[in-house]
This record gives structure tokens, sequence and C-alpha cells, in this order.
């Protein structure tokens, strides 16, 4: 691989912003005004996403998964820096394809690439994108800001990632397993909702269980779950697929803490925050024990 001649011809394109400098530096200049976040997540394949998935969706999801971070803090994002740890001997090709991913969610959601890195090794492909993101507010809506007896409202189907990864595994439902390698990341506009309601706010990634408890416990709150009230991408009666919907993870829906009795267009109310330490759920009004597996653990 002649990685200087990769970049050349399939990275620098992608790179527009003024303070890229066209790849010439080994530093880019951040153009953000007011107020900005940054958000890094990395992708390993094997652990977060199929060897068999198709390569250029990986590059989208590469995105997503960043992009819903910043969604979640109530900002927009703006700028990226990508790095790549190629594996030796996969195909130029197969480069040249997850490049393509990326720059179409690069562009769906107006991110400009500004820099990065690129190695070959002999372990699995693993990315890492960071990206900056500029508050609508202020400042950005922490997962800390709940209160006891704020609502927990979520925005949008829980249990899409579940269900799509193991219709991949199997060779199941095509557009199913489309749902976990190409996440439907919360819009933009939801950022706005966000910064005008929340008192606290995460995505919710690695299951709705484990989430909920983390915006609790950042909060120095408890964390009650109505699981009858949880839109779900499969609804069921069974305890069981239920529960496995609400810790399978990489939904990226955004969870926030609010004052109770709002209408919030395009979010749920699912729960509130307790005084009570620790996650409770109900099912069918009766208290159920949590899951031993809450969701995903790194």
């Amino acid at each position: 691989m002649d990685e200087t001649a990769w970049i050349r011809r399939y990275i620098a394109p992608l790179v527009t912003a003024v303070g890229a400098d066209e790849l010439r530096d080994d530093v880019a200049l951040l153009t953000a005004l007011g107020p900005t976040i940054a958000t890094m997540d990395t992708l390993v394949e094997g652990v977060h996403f199929l060897p068999a998935d198709p390569i250029s969706t990986v590059g989208q999801k590469l995105v997503r998964v960043n992009v819903s971070d910043i969604h979640a803090k109530a900002a927009e994002p703006v700028e990226a820096l990508l790095s790549i740890a190629w594996p030796r001997g996969r195909s130029e090709q197969a480069f040249s394809e997850l490049l393509s991913g990326i720059a179409k969610d690069l562009d769906e959601f107006s991110v400009s690439l500004i820099g990065g890195d690129l190695v070959q090794h002999s372990g699995p492909l693993t990315l890492t994108l960071a990206i900056t993101g500029r508050c609508i507010g202020k400042s950005p809506i922490r997962r800390s800001g709940g209160r006891i007896g704020d609502v927990l409202y979520v925005n949008g189907e829980i249990g899409w990632g579940q269900l799509g990864l193991q219709a991949a595994r199997v060779g199941g439902d095509e557009q199913i397993a489309e749902r976990y390698r190409i996440p439907r990341i919360s819009p933009s506009f939801s950022a706005r909702t966000v910064a005008d309601v929340a008192s606290a706010s995460m995505d919710v990634s690695d299951g709705l269980l484990i989430d909920a408890l983390r915006l609790a416990e950042a909060s120095k709150c408890g964390a009650r779950i109505d699981l009858d009230r949880v839109p779900l991408a499969a609804p069921s009666e069974e305890l069981a697929t239920i529960l496995a919907q609400c810790t399978g993870g990489d939904d990226y829906r955004i969870l926030i803490s609010a004052r109770p009795n709002l209408e919030i267009p395009g979010f749920w109310a699912i729960g509130e925050l307790t005084e009570s330490h620790g996650l409770s759920i109900r099912h069918r009004g009766q208290q159920v024990n949590p899951p031993s597996t809450l969701g995903f653990e790194h």
C-alpha cells in the first residue's frame, strides 16, 4: 500500500475545509464559533461491526454514531478528524468503498473532514472519527442535569439495532439488517428540541436500560422505566422479547429528562428520575427484576 497515494486519491478530495490547508500540514485550524464540543468513537471489526457487513455501510455508521452524540448534546456537527488502521492485504477497492460511505454521510450531515491519519497493520479494521459540534445554546446538555421527578423521554423506536444485528448474523431480512448497519439516527432538529426542553440528555447507544441508568447516576438520581410505554421496533407482550430490545444497543435514539407534563413532538415519555438510586422496571403495572445484563459493556 502506498499510503501517500491513497490519501491523495481517496481522502484528500473529501477535505475541503480551508483550515485543513489541503492536508499539507500536520494540524488543522478549527473554524467553529461559539461554545464548541467534541466527541470521538472507534469502531473495531468483529466488535462493533461484522466482517461481512458491506464496508461502505461501516463508513456510514462511523459518521452516524458520532453525529448522534453531537445531536444529543444540543449541538450541530461541524468538523471531523478521521483515523484508519487498515489491515494488510485488504484491497484498494475495499478502501475506496469505505471512503465512499464516509463521504456520503459527511455530506448528509454537513460535516467537513479536516484531517486525520492512515496506518497499515496486521490487526482488524479499526476506524476512529472525532467530530466537533457547535452548541445551539450557551453550553451542551449534559447527562448530569436531571432532577428527581423529571420525566424520561425517548425520541424513537428502541430495538432496531438488536433486531438488525440478529438478521445480519443469520442472513435474514435485509431491510431489518440495514437498520443495524446504517442506524437511523435522530435528525438535526432533535438537537433544537434537546436545547429547548431537556435538563439532561444522551444518545442511546449501548441499550436503553443501561443508558437510562447512566443518565440517572450522572444526575445523582435513580431511574424508573415503564416498559409498556417504550416505543419498540417489534412490540410484544413477552417480557423477554421486550427486554432483549431494551438491552441490545445500537439504537442511537436520544434519551432526555425534562419537567413533567410536557408534550414534546417526536418524544415518548417512558419513565422518570427517582429519589431511590438504581434502576427499577415496571411491566403491566408490576415491578420486575432488571436483567443481569442491562446493555452492551465495552
